[in-house]
């Protein structure tokens, strides 16, 4: 019996480790023009067989001879990167930010992963973010000195931050016809817009700018496992043991911390957390409550809402901010959340979702890699089946998928009733959008920034299908459900446009002043 599991293991092993070889080679290969206009032909007939609105915002003449100009322009052999930059901004002409396509990555084998650990890229410890058409380091997470924070970057590799920048801008889409998503996604994921655009490299070569100073470092790819160093003429310090009362004392302090962790969203890369709450105190006004929120995702955050709440509430605080800014969206669940203590009255939080079939929304569990999911989708088939013919009703012939989301809610008996101002910038996108327009189209906040780079008419999200080509192995994330808020604004195709508009400038927070200053009036 062992002898027959270590051959199973042995095998799967081995089947592994040639999967990965065979993978590496074929993204390393040239591909023929057939090959790619196969690609073509399979991923436009996946965005029309599951995309809920397609045509939205281009007509299917338009995106059809966008395609037909595709194929006909690709006549020699390409990689697939080559591929990747060619597709991107005709997928990006269908103006929807999350319809978007990736580039395969070389994997590494599991000899490899346990030398090194796994693998990152070069950028991964810097966050970066662009002004003018510059790109300026924002932070470092691994406190290199060498790359100092507010440096600019000139070139990597000796191409142009320019260039690089304006190659970028041509990958990807906001939703609609918006100006503002693109400049601020570019600039904020230049790392990784970097990484899929150019080959797997150990290092890179940066030139940058430091005041009156330009001097030129090398960027080295990481890796989770880091080198042990033993330093010489140390003087070993003896592990006391730790009594039982100790270890009580830190397992109840470590239970505290994670718990903290949780609520708040701690990322443990960046050491920063997801949601943030604090009081800004000024001279002539009550504690003004602050809410900054990066991302809908990570964490337990009915507590946190629960928690500020209830001290916004005691402090009587008659201003709230709620900052958006970078917050590309996340969890349906929870801005309906945070909408329940954002208004006083029964709403209705989002339409029910349109599909393209009954069964839409199920092809992520059908089509998943993983054989253990496939399996699970075979065994639990009778019970899917089951959910959706009460989740999912024809109107008019199309199959709608509808969320609790989608009846009468009734707001928190706590809800705050005093003056709200929502922060906004291109980088407001998704979950972000669908909460702005609700605040915006009942006249419940004062909006502060730049047009936010989700649409306030709804978006093309719910589920995802994430579907990898057969020959060039570029991976699409396409949404499987049509969102929309209960509310609507001509034209089509824009961002909740601020009441204040401030444009954001290099280190200066002109948005968070604009508001203080008008409390203080």
């Amino acid at each position: 019996m062992i002898r027959k599991l270590f051959l199973c293991v042995l095998t799967i092993s081995l089947t592994a480790c040639s999967s990965v070889k065979k993978y590496n080679q074929q993204i390393s290969e040239l591909h023929s023009p057939g090959e790619i206009h196969d690609d073509i032909d399979f991923i436009y007939h996946k965005l029309q067989k599951l995309h809920p609105d397609l045509y939205w915002y281009i007509s299917k003449d338009s995106l059809d001879e966008k395609i037909n100009t595709l194929k006909k322009n690709i006549k020699k052999p390409i990689s697939s990167i080559a591929f990747y930059k060619r597709l991107a901004p005709v997928i990006a002409s269908i103006r929807q930010g999350h319809t978007a396509i990736y580039p395969p990555y070389k994997k590494q084998t599991k000899k490899e992963k346990k030398m090194k650990g796994r693998r990152s890229y070069p950028f991964k410890s810097l966050a970066f973010h662009s002004v003018d058409n510059k790109i300026y380091v924002e932070k470092n997470y691994e406190k290199n000195d060498t790359l100092a924070v507010g440096s600019e970057i000139l070139s990597v590799d000796h191409e142009k931050t320019s260039d690089l920048l304006l190659s970028f801008q041509k990958l990807h889409t906001g939703d609609g016809y918006n100006r503002t998503f693109i400049p601020k996604y570019t600039g904020h994921g230049f790392g990784v817009l970097y990484a899929r655009t150019h080959q797997q490299k150990d290092s890179v070569l940066v030139k940058l700018k430091a005041g009156d100073s330009i001097y030129s470092r090398y960027v080295h790819a990481g890796y989770s496992k880091k080198k042990k160093t033993v330093k010489k003429d140390t003087i070993t310090v003896p592990v006391v043991k730790q009594s039982k009362a100790d270890k009580k004392i830190a397992r109840k302090k470590n239970k505290a911390v994670r718990k903290r962790h949780n609520k708040y969203g701690f990322d443990t890369y960046k050491k920063e957390y997801n949601r943030n709450f604090k009081f800004i105190t000024t001279d002539s006004t009550s504690a003004i409550a602050y809410i900054k929120i990066r991302s809908f995702t990570n964490g337990n955050y009915k507590d946190f809402y629960e928690e500020s709440f209830s001290k916004i509430d005691s402090a009587t605080s008659k201003n709230l901010i709620i900052d958006l800014r970078g917050n590309l969206g996340g969890r349906l669940a929870e801005i309906e959340e945070l909408y329940s203590y954002l208004t006083d009255k029964e709403y209705v939080f989002i339409e029910k979702a349109k599909m393209t079939k009954r069964l839409s929304f199920l092809y992520p569990i059908f089509h998943t890699k993983s054989w253990i999911g496939k399996t699970g989708a075979i065994l639990f088939s009778p019970v899917l089946t089951t959910y959706q013919f009460f989740k999912v009703k024809k109107e008019n012939g199309d199959p709608y998928f509808k969320f609790k989301y989608s009846k009468l809610r009734k707001p928190k008996s706590n809800s705050y009733t005093g003056k709200i101002y929502v922060l906004i910038d291109g980088e407001s996108f998704s979950a972000s959008s669908i909460l702005s327009t609700h605040l915006k189209a009942t006249k419940r906040a004062t909006f502060v920034g730049e047009e936010t780079g989700g649409a306030y008419n709804g978006t093309i999200a719910g589920f995802f299908a994430y579907i990898e080509l057969p020959n060039s192995k570029i991976n699409m994330r396409v949404g499987l459900m049509k969102i929309n808020a209960p509310h609507t604004v001509e034209p089509d195709g824009f961002g909740i446009k601020p009441d204040v508009y401030i444009e954001t400038k290099n280190g200066i927070d002109k948005n968070l002043e604009w508001v203080l200053q008008d409390v203080n009036k």
